[in-house]
């Protein structure tokens, strides 16, 4: 196991919240790596700029790559906030184009290096294609349903071409300068007149086609289908279909190389592959382990640590002292949700996530997906309360609001005016009963009392708090993502100590999304031992009492 030392040493925390030492002498950690990190954080559209480089968005890492591909070195062309891309491509002049899912923005970067935004206000914006002559397509999925002309350039207001088409995804003009496409919610490959606005079926009987790109001769058509992770390679004369290679479900995008090759990202997996289509033969460019880890629990009476991790496109266990990756379940191939964050019960996991807008009750044995209930406020934390009510906060509104068993679900607000709620914590052990709360705009970490939403502040001054957890001796261990540190705070007298510095947490937020977006997360084990998540580094790390 590869460690770091920690970047510093720990003050203790005097006085918990019966008024007594929580320790006898200030403990020290020792930072060390659980899952080393991936240059990404979910890898997405991909374009072969040239013979020896590949380009990739990073849509939650904010940012635009080129990867190396006799090496697999990866470097930064954009970095964050302006580099969200989920598509991308480059135009006739040399210039790369982006697409912004969550801040409807095109962008557009010159040879020269200058950066601009061409469209703004097309929520969901998602892939993109030049024509022949020029004329630039872009399409909205999730967010919006609908494909339009865009001027390259920025001088002209986009123009809508199509309205509620199925989900057009990735897609490419063909030698007709016909647009080929996959319709997610139909499960095919089609043909879009762009002048006309008629579309044609190509291929059907896909389970979830995300994109289609042209082989070398122009007569076929690889097509990756995320949820059976198939490339599959279509005769675009007759519809002819062929499995070239069988693959990881979670694929997203792909591009084709001079040499006929194929380069597949799969989100999921957080990964690029190269597959040859002659014989199916399958090499990985660039891999990971993790893909953007954010919300951590544990079990408190978990002697091995296995920690829950809502990896954003899966729900993954894993082991806190030995790194294995024991399960996972994946968006795309099952109904779960982008998870963002998790809590534990006795019989439920509970997941939270902003990304699609939706809290999940998964049974804690199997694994079976109980409950699925939008919610459009930025949720972030969520716990289950004994009754089996969801307590969940809503960072966009800044509320705490209590979700009932019923089928529909009724919604209670608890308390309302906090400043971007982002984590939560139980405090059940005394006669009030609350929930602590961190609010990522205020710098507050405040505590909520169940009978009414009462609220006190327990702590002030943090700079965007995001995750907490409750550690064994009653302190409370808080991700203060504003200065990169790991603070650990006395609930009774709201003093706080810093545990660890310079860590490698904080994407910057960007335009379009709720406050704390892409949380750190925070799990503290039986031993004591503190795990938290990196969303810069898309890693797992433990914090270790030296005795």
């Amino acid at each position: 196991m590869r460690r770091l030392l920690c970047t510093s040493l720990i003050a203790g925390v005097l006085l918990g919240s019966s008024g007594q030492a929580l320790a006898a002498s200030p403990p020290a950690y020792r930072q060390e790596v659980v899952v080393a990190g991936s240059p990404f954080q979910g890898v997405h559209g991909l374009v072969v700029a040239d013979s020896g480089h590949l380009l990739a968005g990073n849509l939650l890492g904010q940012s635009v790559h080129s990867i190396d591909l006799s090496s697999g070195a990866v470097s930064t062309l954009v970095g964050p906030p302006r580099g969200g891309a989920d598509d991308l491509t480059v135009g006739p002049d040399g210039s790369l184009y982006w697409t912004g899912f969550f801040s409807g923005q095109l962008m557009r970067r010159s040879p020269k290096g200058e950066t601009r935004v061409i469209a703004r206000d097309l929520p969901g914006l998602n892939s993109l294609a030049f024509r022949r002559d020029g004329r630039l397509y872009v399409t909205q999925l999730g967010r919006g349903d609908a494909l339009w002309e865009v001027d390259p350039r920025g001088e002209k207001k986009p123009r809508q071409i199509l309205a509620g088409p199925g989900f057009l995804n990735g897609f490419e003009f063909g030698p007709d300068d016909r647009l080929y496409g996959p319709l997610l919610l139909k499960g095919q490959v089609v043909r879009v007149d762009v002048d006309t606005g008629k579309i044609e079926v190509v291929a059907g009987g896909f389970m979830m086609p995300t994109a289609v790109n042209f082989d070398a001769s122009r007569e076929h058509l690889f097509v990756v289908d995320a949820v059976r992770g198939e490339l599959v390679r279509v005769r675009v004369a007759t519809g002819e279909k062929k499995v070239v290679a069988q693959l990881p479900t979670g694929l997203d995008n792909l591009a084709v190389g001079p040499d006929d090759r194929v380069y597949v990202s799969n989100m999921v997996d957080n990964d690029i592959r190269v597959v040859n289509p002659a014989d199916g033969s399958v090499r990985s460019v660039v891999a990971a382990r993790l893909s953007a880890p954010s919300g951590l629990a544990v079990a408190p009476d978990d002697a091995d640590e296995q920690l829950y991790v809502a990896d954003v496109y899966a729900l993954r266990r894993v082991g806190g002292r030995d790194g294995k990756i024991a399960q996972t379940t994946r968006v795309l191939s099952t109904p779960m949700v982008f998870p963002m964050h998790v809590s534990l019960g006795p019989k439920h996991v509970v997941l939270s996530s902003a990304y699609l807008g939706s809290l999940q009750v998964l049974d804690r044995a199997t694994g079976a997906i109980l409950r699925t209930i939008p919610n459009a406020n930025g949720v972030q934390g969520a716990l289950e309360l004994a009754d089996g009510t969801l307590l969940v906060a809503e960072a966009t509104t800044g509320r705490l609001v209590k979700i009932d068993t019923a089928e529909p679900a009724g919604v209670t607000v608890l308390t309302e005016g906090l400043k971007g709620p982002v984590g939560l914590v139980a405090d059940v052990a005394g006669q009030e009963p609350g929930v602590y709360v961190t609010e990522v705009r205020s710098g507050r970490v405040t505590r909520v009392r169940l009978s009414d939403g009462a609220k006190r502040t327990v702590a002030k001054g943090l700079r965007a708090p995001e995750g907490i957890a409750r550690h064994p001796d009653g302190g409370l261990i808080v991700a203060e993502v504003g200065r990169k540190r790991l603070v650990r705070i006395d609930p009774a007298t709201g003093r706080s100590t810093v545990l660890a510095s310079k860590l490698r947490i904080g994407l910057p937020e960007s335009e379009g999304l709720p406050p704390g977006y892409l949380p750190t997360g925070v799990a503290v084990g039986r031993s004591g031992t503190i795990y938290v998540s990196s969303d810069l580094d898309s890693a797992l790390y433990r914090f270790v009492p030296v005795p």
